[in-house]
């Protein structure tokens, strides 16, 4: 009897272990979103002209999935709720830009050298969009996507 809790507990802790940071807090906020989207990143490319796939072309190669999350309504509460799922997620804050009441942040989750997830919040004082992409990106990978888009941070 304890071998089968035992096989249970660990095929109920491994289901849950493979539920992403944002894909639960998606899931969770879904119902309270203005617009949600979810999607395998293979599909993405029917939804962008050409020129724009070929710019995010490396980055969707170690994708996985696109969650999207748009609040209009509630973009305040959800803006706060988003802040508390921050701070108790072990998320990086990389990059923050902030301009005539909007906000643009970009966050990372890593886990042995590689990003897992990234996740775009994008805010006003009336709307929030959160887009968080599962990832499996090193950081040769990074670099790479920097130095093919003529991106630099310097």
């Amino acid at each position: 009897m304890k071998k089968i809790f035992f096989l249970l507990a660990i095929v109920l802790f491994s289901s849950c272990a493979t539920n992403t940071s944002f894909n639960t807090f998606y899931q969770k906020n879904q119902k309270q979103s203005d617009f949600s989207l979810g999607l395998n990143t293979s599909l993405i490319r029917s939804f962008l002209p050409d020129e724009d796939f070929e710019d995010v072309k490396p980055l969707l190669k170690k994708a996985k999935h696109v969650r999207i999350l748009v609040f209009s309504d509630n973009a305040e509460e959800m803006n706060s709720k988003f802040g508390k799922f921050i701070k108790k997620s072990k998320f990086e804050k990389v990059i923050k830009v902030k301009d005539d009441g909007g906000k643009l942040a970009f966050y990372t989750l890593d886990k042995k050298d590689k990003i897992k997830e990234i996740i775009l919040e994008i805010s006003s004082d009336e709307d929030l969009i959160l887009l968080g992409l599962k990832t499996n990106l090193s950081q040769k990978d990074i670099d790479n996507i920097f130095k093919d888009n003529e991106i630099s941070l310097n």
